[in-house]
């Protein structure tokens, strides 16, 4: 009987701690050294989360064109957003001093809250990916339970989270 009692007692332990995770972020970068970021454009379709990742962004030191500025300069030099990932157009903002540009991809949550992202920023010299990332929140328990509540994150935490992966990888990249 014990053991029966202590193994039902440890499964449903594992099963407490299996439906209990933070959020998550996974990073990957190429092997070999990139061209310097020091400038980075956020694409115009990135919506909140690209915004709050640019703010934090600046907290690195890094120059952020935001998707306003972005969209004007497109309008300028005559890109659509679907064009603005050609290498020729990659360089067309390279020539206005942008070295990435960042894009962003989110799936917004039951509850408002980001449920995933994709993220990767784009150098405009190569056209190749520097910093690729995706980003997934937090779940406990069963879905809009108080415990799965207090596992998830808002926009801003998400951001903060993002953007340290991305700088530290964009930093070890260039050195």
């Amino acid at each position: 009987m014990k053991l029966v009692v202590h193994w039902v007692t440890g499964a449903l332990f594992l099963a407490i701690l299996s439906g209990c995770v933070s959020p998550q972020l996974y990073v990957s970068t190429p092997p070999e050294q990139t061209e310097p970021i020091k400038t980075i454009a956020l694409a115009p379709n990135g919506g909140v989360l690209a915004d709050a990742v640019g703010f934090e962004l600046m907290k690195y030191g890094y120059g952020v064109f935001d998707t306003a500025q972005v969209s004007s300069l497109m309008v300028r030099v005559n890109l659509s957003e679907i064009e603005i990932s050609e290498p020729q157009n990659l360089l067309k903002l390279k020539n206005n001093g942008i070295d990435g540009v960042l894009q962003i991809r989110t799936v917004a949550g039951y509850d408002g809250r980001p449920q995933s992202a994709s993220v990767k920023i784009i150098s405009t010299a190569t056209g190749r990916i520097v910093v690729g990332a995706t980003w997934q929140n937090g779940r406990h328990g069963r879905q809009g339970s108080m415990a799965d509540q207090d596992a998830r994150v808002d926009v801003a935490v998400a951001a903060r989270q993002i953007t340290k992966g991305l700088a530290d990888a964009i930093r070890g990249q260039q050195h």
